[in-house]
């Protein structure tokens, strides 16, 4: 069953490891390959063909067997990958030294791949490892140079120095970069927190704490937004100003807070009804408006009409299951109007529905 937890950072460096493993054996090999073919007339009396595979071919095969493993972890336990490539990385290395003539005495530096492959991964743990299969290493190395001389024992001293530098350059870079994501997470959680800090002030900033609707100053921030928009590209829109009848006996009879209620009531009901497209806000006390977009006149009519239905059918619990009803004044915005004449308007509709009978659609 294929795993896919691990992070797209994560393995993207396995990748960039196994493909790096894939070109030091291509690399290896060429050697291998190459050089026998270049200095065959030099070394065909001493290197038999069962010296060649016993020194080149079969190393080779079992770095390719690694790899070839390492790939099927990569493709069915990536959660293994990072454990298996470092373990590999020793492997890989020590074949690599004992692959290699013993006149090379650099070959040893071989053994800073797994120290590189440690800090790629950023782990202490893995780089500790390391180092002291370094140590290790180098003590063979101390042990078989002390009866060698001088050279060998000063390139041996040299080598441990390399070794060592790498491994606490490689701490120190871990430690370092460790600092840095902390750090980047810090600021991150800040940046978060900032963020959600500017959301929720503009959110209170906006939006009325009692019915959550848009408040008074959103309102006319939107319409005449809406009617700078007109100038651009017409489309139909439509006002309403709806008030709450005889609300001050609401609050006078029942107290504040069941005032409160029918407010909150009556804001859910508008946004039952409201679109996508449509807005609707508290302008204060008991007044609500309504702005409809993309409509005609008859289905805003229709839209308003069903709300002052629904507010009038509406019992509360409150106020002995009476209801409360609205008035509503409407005005359909033409080009030749501004912000302030077109919510003039829509006032003054709902200022003769009052005076009318209350509880009516009236429209300017």
């Amino acid at each position: 069953m294929h795993t896919t937890s691990q992070t797209p950072h994560q393995t993207h460096w396995n990748r960039v490891l196994l493909n790096a493993f894939w070109i030091i054996l291509i690399v290896d090999l060429s050697i291998h390959m190459l050089v026998p073919l270049c200095l065959w007339d030099q070394y065909s009396d001493t290197l038999t063909m069962g010296q060649f595979i016993a020194q080149s071919v079969i190393p080779d095969f079992i770095i390719v067997t690694l790899i070839i493993i390492l790939e099927c972890i990569y493709r069915w336990r990536p959660l293994w990958s990072e454990l298996a490539i470092t373990v590999t990385s020793h492997l890989f290395a020590l074949l690599m030294i004992i692959n290699l003539n013993d006149e090379l005495y650099v070959k040893s530096l071989i053994m800073l791949l797994p120290l590189l492959v440690s800090m790629i991964y950023m782990k202490c743990s893995y780089m500790i490892a390391s180092s002291a299969v370094c140590l290790l290493y180098t003590i063979i190395l101390f042990i078989k140079a002390s009866n060698l001389g001088y050279v060998p024992i000063t390139q041996t001293i040299i080598i441990s120095l390399i070794f060592a530098a790498t491994a606490l350059a490689g701490l120190a870079v871990i430690g370092r970069g460790r600092d840095l994501m902390r750090s980047l997470e810090n600021s991150v959680k800040s940046e978060q927190e900032l963020r959600i800090q500017n959301i929720i002030m503009d959110r209170l900033s906006k939006i009325d704490p009692l019915t959550d609707l848009y408040n008074h100053k959103t309102f006319h921030e939107y319409l005449g937004w809406l009617i700078d928009h007109q100038q651009i590209n017409p489309f139909p829109m439509q006002l309403a100003v709806m008030d709450i009848d005889n609300f001050k006996k609401v609050n006078d009879s029942y107290g504040h807070s069941v005032g409160d209620i029918v407010l909150q009531k009556v804001a859910a009901i508008l946004l039952e009804h409201v679109g996508p497209d449509d807005f609707a806000a508290r302008f204060g006390g008991e007044e609500f408006v309504v702005i409809l977009t993309a409509k005609t006149l008859d289905h805003s009519h229709e839209i308003m009409k069903q709300m002052l239905t629904a507010i009038s059918d509406t019992p509360f619990a409150e106020m002995d299951s009476r209801s409360v009803t609205v008035s509503i004044g409407m005005h359909d915005f033409t080009s030749t109007d501004s912000k302030n004449s077109t919510f003039q308007k829509a006032d003054d509709a709902l200022y003769e529905a009052k005076k009318t009978g209350k509880n009516k659609i009236v429209i300017s």
